[in-house]
C-alpha cells in the first residue's frame, strides 16, 4: 500500500484524555484504512494535558503498549497478581505494557502535555450508535484509587468474565 498515515484531530475520550486514532481498521471513521489491513492491532496518538489524571480503567481483552513520544507520564497500575497499585514513571522513548485485566491510570503531573502512542492488540474496538457509546474496549472503573480500594479492587465486568471463562473451561474438561 503506497500510503502515509498521520494523526487526525484529537477528541476527548471517556477517561479524560485525548486520542487521535489514525491506524485502526475497525474504526468506522477511518474509511481510508481497509478492514484487516493491520491484522489484530491498531495504533492511536494520545495527548495527556498538564495536570490531567485519567479515570482508572481496565481493558479486559486487549494489551496496550503506551509509548511516550514527548513529555513525562506516570502510569499507576494494579495487575491481577499484585495486592497494591504501583507507579511507573515514563520519559520520552520509553514504553509500558498494560496486560488485559490490569487496572490503570495515566497521570501527567508536569507543566507540559505528554504525547504518546497507543499500540494495541487485538485492535481497539469503540462503537458509537446514534451519538451514544454502544461498545468500548475500555471500562471506566473509578475516579480515584481510594474509591477503587474501598471496593477492594473488585470490577464486576472482570469478575463476570473470569466466572464465564471458568464455566467454559469446566464444560471443556479443562
Amino acid at each position: 500500500m503506497k500510503r502515509i498515515f498521520q494523526k487526525r484531530s484529537y477528541f476527548e475520550v471517556p477517561d479524560g484524555t485525548e486520542v487521535s486514532p489514525f491506524l485502526n481498521a475497525t474504526d468506522a471513521n477511518q474509511t481510508d484504512v481497509p478492514w484487516g489491513l493491520l491484522g489484530e492491532m491498531s495504533i492511536a496518538a494520545g495527548r495527556i494535558g498538564p495536570g490531567v489524571q485519567s479515570w482508572m480503567h481496565v481493558h479486559p481483552v486487549i494489551v496496550q503498549v503506551t509509548y511516550v513520544v514527548s513529555g513525562d507520564l506516570a502510569i499507576r497500575m494494579k495487575d491481577p497478581s499484585t495486592t497494591d497499585p504501583y507507579d511507573l514513571e515514563q520519559r520520552p522513548g520509553q514504553a509500558v505494557v498494560t496486560e488485559p485485566g490490569t487496572l490503570f491510570q495515566l497521570r501527567n503531573m508536569s507543566n507540559a502535555p505528554a504525547e504518546v502512542l497507543y499500540i494495541v492488540s487485538p485492535s481497539y474496538v469503540f462503537e458509537m450508535e446514534g451519538g451514544e457509546v454502544a461498545y468500548d474496549d475500555a471500562i471506566m472503573v473509578a475516579k480515584s484509587w481510594e474509591e477503587l480500594e474501598a471496593k477492594e479492587y473488585d470490577v464486576p465486568a472482570l469478575r463476570r468474565r473470569a466466572e464465564a471463562l471458568g464455566r467454559l473451561a469446566t464444560r471443556k474438561g479443562e
